[in-house]
């Protein structure tokens, strides 16, 4: 579960740093550019920048849900397996209990068979 929420903030961490340096080159590239560009166009590339920043948040926010989901699917099959390593035990037992019930049984038989042969040997021999 700790792998699978470091992975996510790992994305999110990766897609933020994407967009500070989109951000930086922009604003580099606007003190530079500044002397250049007309109000209209000052204006477009701070709405752009806050679309980018808006974008970011939203994968931020999508990380963190995912993030949850994977952490409740991690603890639901963690539940999963330790019930399947419950049912396993409890099989086990019941597999060694049938093996040996079929020993005694076999055990059982042959006497049975035994005795049934010296029944038969006697018979003859009177």
């Amino acid at each position: 579960m700790l792998f699978v929420r470091h992975q996510a903030w790992h994305i999110a961490h990766v897609a933020l740093q994407h967009f500070t340096l989109c951000v930086c080159a922009l604003l580099t590239e606007l003190s530079s550019e500044a002397v250049r560009m007309s109000r209209d166009q000052l204006d477009s590339v701070a709405s752009h920048m806050e679309s980018l920043l808006s974008v970011a948040v939203q994968l931020q926010a999508q990380c963190r849900e995912q993030s949850v989901h994977l952490a409740a699917l991690t603890a639901q099959l963690r539940e999963e397996a330790q019930n399947l390593r419950q049912q396993t035990s409890l099989a086990e037992q019941d597999m060694a209990e049938i093996h040996k019930t079929l020993e005694e049984l076999m055990d059982t038989k042959m006497a049975f068979e035994a005795k049934e042969r010296q029944a038969r040997k006697l018979s003859r021999q009177l």
